[in-house]
This record gives structure tokens, C-alpha cells and sequence, in this order.
């Protein structure tokens, strides 16, 4: 069966189907010698609202043969036209462009006029060949939607727990939600991070941490020190006795998977968060990813908070992204106007937990939550220890 002939063939003889196609599809998703039916078709859709064949090829008769070829491929696979089998082979259209996509990327790899500066910006290319938004993209009447919520009351909502009991009280992350943590050096983002991402692979969550400024090593003595309540610098000096070491054995069972990162952008963190089927992902930290394209710092910051809010939300991963404070700020309560170089990370995330530590008191504050209170969370850092405790005090709503 040719698929690209099929599909078009089957909005032309059942030209009420083609809503259900022609908006989730590019010219670029059809092979050159059907580039041009595809280009008629849709232009005609978008001028008269609608399709007829008899008019396609009134209107660009060039194509009359073609697309008539179209409407023969179709008749002659005898098989029942139907919306769900019209929106089945559109997908099919945009997977089979999709891998030609990446095999065309992969031979570009392997030229000999491919340098290494160019192999940063083909994975990249490559991990947006693999985004294929799978939503369903059509209007419902709110009767549906009313229905399909009183279907659903006996559910609980799908939220995914930070793994700290007193932040999930208030912070509900959803699948696909872009969740940033800020903080200014030393106030605690890696540790509880880690702490978060231990808790999380320990309810089942399959987890990967991409570094991009401390190795695995490094990280892998803070996680011990956490688990195990001991100092950290008992584990980098290895003093730790081995009878407690012993206790490490859960560890072995969790689906939590450490990845340097350095010099890496959110193109390959995507394509190899794909590739390890991960639920949740903590990038440290996101001023670190490489932007190939952008002007500026600025720019590039910008780029980055929109890619990772496009890979949250068109994989359905929580994306968990560590961000730096600006220095300028240093002697007063964080805030998200801190968050280093650009605007547009307070605007992409779901939600902001701001860290700042002094010398007199530790702050940890719901900057940004869309999905309940914002305001000074009970928390506090152990530093020897690499260990968030929950406070006393309540969350203070603002």
C-alpha cells in the first residue's frame, strides 16, 4: 500500500474526513512527486473550507493525473474510509517522514564533510525527528468533556510526588509539566534534586538525571550521604564503616540512571530520554545546555526554556530543570525576577521552588505553582548530611 496515495485518495472521495488530516500535515511529509498534490489539496482546504476532487483538478490541472492516481490507489485497496482509519494513516504519513527525517540526518552524519562542530546540531536535529505529538487535536463540545469528567470522578488525579511530603503538600506535578528549581550556589538544588529523584525511582518512576557540570561519581557520594544520613565528607574520605554501606542494597533496585550531560542541548537530552522510556528527567542545570542558533545569552536562555517546555509537553516527561540566581540578588528572598538571563523560564514553567541559604536562615519558596499555593515552603537544608527536613512552620499563602 502507498500510504502518502492512500491517505490523499481518502479525503478526496470522502472529503468531510479531511479536518481529521490535512491540519496535522506538511508538504514535507510527502514524497517529491506527491509534494505537489498535497500543496493543491491543502491549498484549496484553506481557501474554500472544504475538498472536491472535481475541483482540485479544475483548479490546478497540472495535477489532474496524479491526483486522480490518488483516488484509484485508494478505490483499489477496497477498504471502509473511516475518520479513525483516516487519523491512523496520517500518523503513519508523519512516523514514515519522520524516520526518512533521521536516516537522511544519520547519512549527513557519516559524510566526510561532516566535521565534529556539526555533530551537535544533527543530534539535535535528529532528537526533534523523533517529536510526534500524538494529542488528540480536534474541538469537543463541553456535553463530551462534562461527561467524560463525571466518567472519570471515581480517579484519582495522575499527579507525580517530588517524593518530599512536605512539598507535595501543596506542588502537584502532572506528567508533562516543566518544573524548575532556582537557587543561589551552595543553597541545596543538586542535593535535593538527587533526594527527589532517589524518592521518585523508589515509587516506581522511572527516572534520568542529566548532569552537565558535576560527574557521576561526585553525584553518586552526595545520594550516599543523603541515604544513609552520614557526613558527606565521610564518603569522600571513604571512613563510612562498611556495615552501613551494606544498607545501600535498594539502591541496586531503583530505575534511577545518571548521565553527564556537558555541552549537550535539549535535542539530545530529548532523543535519549525517549531512548531510556523515562517518566521523570532533572537536567543540571539548564544555563549549561547548548543553544547552536541564538544571538545572545539572552536569546539562548529564551530558546532553551521553550525547547524544554515543548519536551515536557509533547513527551509527557516531567522535566525537572535546575536553574542559577542572579549574584545581584544575593542579600534579599529569591524571587523568579532572579532567574538567571531570561524572562521566559518564569513564563514556560508549571511550577518555581526558589533556594537561597544564608548565614542566619534557609529559604525554600513557592515562587510559581499553577496548581495550588505559592509561598514559603517549611524546609531546610542539611548540608553535611545532603538532606531536605521539613520544618515546623506552615506554608504562608501570598
Amino acid at each position: 500500500m502507498n500510504i502518502h496515495k492512500v491517505l490523499l485518495g481518502a479525503i478526496l472521495i470522502k472529503p468531510d474526513l479531511a479536518p481529521y488530516s490535512l491540519p496535522d500535515l506538511e508538504i514535507e511529509h510527502f514524497p517529491a512527486d506527491l509534494q505537489p498534490v498535497f500543496a493543491a489539496l491543502s491549498g484549496l482546504w484553506n481557501a474554500k473550507g472544504q475538498l472536491d476532487a472535481v475541483e482540485a483538478c479544475a483548479r490546478y490541472p497540472e495535477q489532474r493525473t496524479a491526483i486522480m492516481g490518488c483516488v484509484e490507489e485508494c478505490e483499489g485497496e477496497y477498504i471502509a474510509i473511516t475518520r479513525d482509519r483516516v487519523e491512523e494513516w496520517t500518523q503513519l504519513v508523519r512516523e514514515q517522514a519522520a524516520l526518512t527525517q533521521f536516516q537522511n540526518l544519520a547519512l549527513q552524519a557519516g559524510s566526510n564533510l561532516t566535521t565534529f562542530a556539526d555533530l551537535p546540531d544533527l543530534y539535535s536535529q535528529m532528537g526533534e525527528a523523533l517529536t510526534l505529538d500524538r494529542e488528540e487535536q480536534d474541538f469537543k463540545p463541553i456535553g463530551e468533556l462534562v461527561d467524560n469528567y463525571i466518567r472519570k470522578l471515581n480517579e484519582k488525579p495522575k499527579y507525580i510526588p517530588s517524593g518530599i511530603p512536605v512539598l507535595d503538600k501543596h506542588l502537584h506535578l502532572s506528567p508533562g509539566n516543566l518544573f524548575i528549581i532556582g537557587g543561589r550556589p551552595s543553597a541545596g538544588k543538586t542535593a535535593l534534586s538527587l533526594q527527589m529523584a532517589c524518592e521518585q525511582a523508589r515509587r516506581g518512576l522511572r527516572v534520568c538525571y542529566f548532569s552537565l557540570e558535576t560527574d557521576p561519581d561526585t553525584l553518586t557520594a552526595r545520594i550516599i550521604s543523603n541515604r544513609l544520613a552520614v557526613p558527606l565528607a565521610d564518603v569522600k574520605s571513604k571512613t563510612v564503616p562498611q556495615s552501613d554501606l551494606d544498607s545501600l542494597a535498594d539502591l541496586h533496585k531503583l530505575p534511577l540512571f545518571i548521565r553527564s550531560a556537558s555541552g549537550k542541548g535539549t535535542g539530545w537530552i530529548k532523543a535519549q530520554a525517549q531512548r531510556m522510556k523515562a517518566q521523570v528527567i532533572f537536567i543540571d542545570y539548564l544555563q549549561l545546555l547548548t543553544a547552536s542558533k541564538a544571538k545572545d545569552r539572552y536569546q539562548q536562555i529564551t530558546s532553551i526554556s521553550i525547547a524544554l517546555h515543548e519536551l515536557a509537553q509533547t513527551t509527557g516527561i516531567l522535566v525537572v530543570a535546575l536553574a542559577q540566581l542572579n549574584r545581584n540578588a544575593a542579600h534579599a528572598s529569591p524571587s523568579t525576577a532572579d532567574l538567571k538571563e531570561s524572562g521566559q523560564l518564569e513564563q514556560d514553567a508549571d511550577a518555581i521552588l526558589l533556594l537561597s541559604a544564608d548565614k542566619e536562615e534557609y529559604q525554600a519558596i513557592l515562587a510559581k505553582n499553577k496548581e495550588g499555593k505559592i509561598g514559603e515552603i517549611p524546609l531546610t537544608f542539611d548540608k553535611t548530611r545532603q538532606r531536605f527536613l521539613a520544618v515546623t512552620s506552615e506554608l504562608e499563602g501570598r
